[in-house]
């Protein structure tokens, strides 16, 4: 089974969600708080991570949707 993946990335004009193992076309947002809030939507319907990346491509912040535990990159 593929992983389910949502990860909000930087992008040209805002930033955007991409969806690894979901049948969802990618999206874009003019705000990095817009991004994370709909991701976290589909992360919680869609029993899926959530991997917020900086501008610089590394992994800010991870989390499987349901932990209590969220775990910090740098």
């Amino acid at each position: 089974m593929q992983s389910r993946i949502i990860r909000v990335l930087p992008a040209e004009d805002g930033w955007a969600l991409e969806f690894g193992g979901l049948n969802i076309k990618a999206q874009k947002f003019p705000t990095m708080e817009a991004a994370i809030a709909a991701g976290w939507g589909v992360a919680r319907r869609e029993n899926a991570e959530l991997h917020i990346h900086r501008h610089d491509g590394d992994v800010q912040l991870r989390n499987a949707c349901g932990d209590e535990q969220q775990e910090a990159r740098r």
